[in-house]
This record gives structure tokens, C-alpha cells and sequence, in this order.
């Protein structure tokens, strides 16, 4: 399946392989069947042809049909030790418009995050050990049981209409969480630009998560240090180039 959504054709050549292959199992099937089997089923073609189709449909029917954005998330979770089954778990509806997706796999800590992100960049963090400093009780969304998955707006830039509005402003609103925030950058990163950065003018206010002091994690690119830099705001402060990104989820 394209980026799109659109399933892609099957080739010539892979049409060939396939019958090449087909036709190798079956040989060394008939090749197996005695005289009164064989002639049973010359006799019924019709019978044959079903059991054929059968078995492969049902087959086929195993196999997901991913479009590349998923496989890119599966494939990064494999990397990470960790075995993702999209069926286990339902993908909101994706809203009109240009969205990214982000999975969060159960497994997937702020710290291995972290480790994930500086493989592929620089980090700073402000405290060696995000797990021990976040408030899981207020986190809009866990992993804990099953994968979710949240849609974003495809903008580079936090949401600008959530501009000047601080974390108790915004509330309740479904917005992101700093663990979603880091897995977006690597997405981004890896995926949809190849090499560049999220948030280089202004900063992700992610209001779906709280330090357990009560402040609220941002993320941001630095240029000056060339650094995707994770700190913290009050959650009263409210700022023209602090914003939060609103996802939709289930």
C-alpha cells in the first residue's frame, strides 16, 4: 500500500515467481497421490479449483496489507526489541486533511525513547532519568495493556492556534504527550523529511503530560547547539511561540 492509501498493483514479473513457485508445490503434491485420487480429481475440476482458491484466500487474508507509514513504525519498534501486531489495537479514523500518525507500543519508556533518539541525534534532556520524573497519573494516554496510536496535524510547527495558551488554559484538551512528542521527532526525523527537525522556530507545550512538580514538558530544536532539547514550563506561563499540538485519538 502507497503513502496514499491506494493498494499497489501486483507485477508481471511477481506474477510469474508465484506461478513458478505454485507450480513446484503442486507437482510435488500430485506427484504424492495414487491412481484413483488422481483420477478423482481430473474428474472434478470445478471441486479442485475451489480448494485452490480457498486455501489461498484464506492465506492472503492473514497477511496486512500496511501502508508505508506503518510498516516505517514497526519496523522502528523491531529495532527497539519490541513486537508491534496492528490488528490488536484500533487506529482512529484519520481526519481529513494532512495528519501524521504516532504509535506508542507497551514497552516503549521515556528513557528508551531517549536512547532511540540519540542514535539518530543529538539530545539534551534536562535530567538524566525522564521515567523517574514524570507524573504517570496525569498522563493523557498509556501504552500499559496494548499499543495505541493518536493522529497529529503534519505541521512542522506546534499548532499555531493553540498560541498563548498555557497548559491550565488548555486543560482537558486532547493534546500530545511528551511521550509522543519524542517518537513524533524520530518519525519526522526518519521517516517524512529524512534528516530535519521538528519545532525550529517555536516549541511543543505538551499538555498531555505533567512532571511530578506540576510543570509541563516542551520540546524544541535548538539551533544554536544543533540539539532537540527537552525541558519545562509552568503551567500557567502562556507564550506566542509555546504551543501545544492536539491529536485525535480513540
Amino acid at each position: 500500500m502507497e503513502k496514499n492509501g491506494t493498494v499497489r498493483e501486483g507485477t508481471k514479473g511477481q506474477v510469474a515467481e508465484l506461478f513458478g513457485k505454485i507450480s513446484q508445490i503442486l507437482l510435488a503434491i500430485i506427484q504424492g497421490l495414487n491412481f484413483n485420487q488422481l483420477k478423482w480429481l481430473i474428474a472434478h475440476k470445478a471441486q479442485l479449483t475451489k480448494a485452490i482458491r480457498d486455501a489461498v484466500e484464506n492465506l492472503v487474508g492473514k497477511i496486512q496489507d500496511l501502508p508505508d507509514y506503518l510498516v516505517w513504525w514497526q519496523n522502528f519498534y523491531k529495532e527497539e526489541g519490541i513486537e508491534i501486531d496492528f490488528a490488536s489495537f484500533h487506529i482512529p479514523e484519520k481526519p481529513e486533511g494532512d495528519w501524521w500518525l504516532i504509535v506508542v507500543a507497551s514497552g516503549m519508556t521515556y528513557n528508551k525513547v531517549i536512547r532511540a533518539m540519540r542514535k539518530k541525534f543529538k539530545v539534551w534532556v534536562y535530567t538524566d532519568d525522564l521515567d523517574g520524573v514524570i507524573d504517570f497519573s496525569k498522563e493523557q494516554r498509556r501504552a500499559i495493556d496494548k499499543p495505541y496510536a493518536v493522529w497529529v496535524r503534519a505541521n512542522i510547527e506546534a499548532d499555531q492556534e493553540l498560541k498563548n495558551k498555557s497548559a491550565n488554559y488548555l486543560g482537558t484538551m486532547p493534546a500530545i504527550t511528551l511521550l509522543e512528542r519524542l517518537l513524533l521527532e524520530i518519525f519526522y526525523f526518519s521517516f517524512i523529511s529524512s534528516g530535519n527537525y521538528l519545532d525550529i522556530d517555536n516549541y511543543t507545550l505538551c499538555t498531555g503530560s505533567r512532571y511530578l512538580d506540576g510543570l509541563v514538558p516542551y520540546v524544541f530544536f535548538y539551533r544554536s547547539d544543533g540539539k532537540v532539547h527537552v525541558d519545562w514550563s509552568h503551567p500557567s506561563y502562556a507564550d506566542d511561540r509555546l504551543r501545544s499540538r492536539q491529536v485525535v485519538s480513540v
